[in-house]
């Protein structure tokens, strides 16, 4: 009679699940590391625009340049970029804050990528471990006794199972997480360019920090 419990059953799941464990708690992990620098980058660029919009406005570009030498903010690097192109023209600073932008942006899209690759992959590992399984239940069952009958068969195959479970338990999260986090980044991809490009003006003329905010 089929009557294994929950951990029972993933013992029985051999190897695969143990693999799907390892991609399952390398998900989690790059989840939540993921979750916690976005929330930072955010903010890192919402606070540090508004100080240095008040210092801009105050003190003019190079007062900018120099609070943005010390801080850590995305917009910070954007912001310096610029500056050091000003006196090359408009085009040149607008060149210089793109390539910083991509390269701050480039953080955003760190480690993404590994939770596509298990969310892809995980499902076919598990139906890996299915096949294996069953061809397993199978050759026990043309080796043992026919007395055993089709109920060997069936806990076989149910055990064998558990991997595609296993398997699919493991993609769902990892796939959802991915496409939050692409969908995240490219918000967050406008909001440093609207952000960034509001300082253009002030870098090439040196005039006082007038946007309204």
């Amino acid at each position: 009679m089929f009557n294994l419990t929950f951990f029972e059953l993933l013992q029985k799941g051999g190897i695969t699940v143990i693999v799907l464990g390892f991609f399952s708690i390398v998900s989690i992990a790059v989840m939540l590391e993921r979750a916690f620098f976005f929330r930072s980058f955010k903010r890192g660029v919402d606070s540090f625009y508004r100080a240095l919009a008040d210092v801009v406005a105050k003190g003019g570009a190079e007062a900018g340049a120099i609070l943005c030498a010390n801080a850590a903010s995305p917009l910070a690097s954007i912001y310096v970029a610029g500056y050091a192109r000003r006196k090359k023209g408009r085009d040149e600073v607008l060149r210089a804050m793109e390539l910083a932008g991509r390269g701050e942006l480039s953080q955003l899209d760190r480690l993404v990528g590994l939770l596509g690759t298990i969310g892809s992959t995980a499902p076919f590992i598990g139906l890996f471990g299915t096949v294996l399984g069953i061809i397993r239940a199978f050759s026990d069952l043309s080796s043992a006794h026919a007395s055993l009958g089709p109920a060997a068969v069936a806990d076989g195959i149910a055990e064998a199972l558990v991997a595609t479970a296993v398997g699919l338990f493991v993609a769902v999260p990892a796939v959802m997480a991915y496409n939050y986090f692409v969908r995240t980044s490219s918000k967050y991809a406008l909001m440093l360019e609207a952000k960034s490009s509001e300082f253009v003006d002030m870098i090439m003329a040196d005039l006082p920090f007038l946007k309204e905010r």
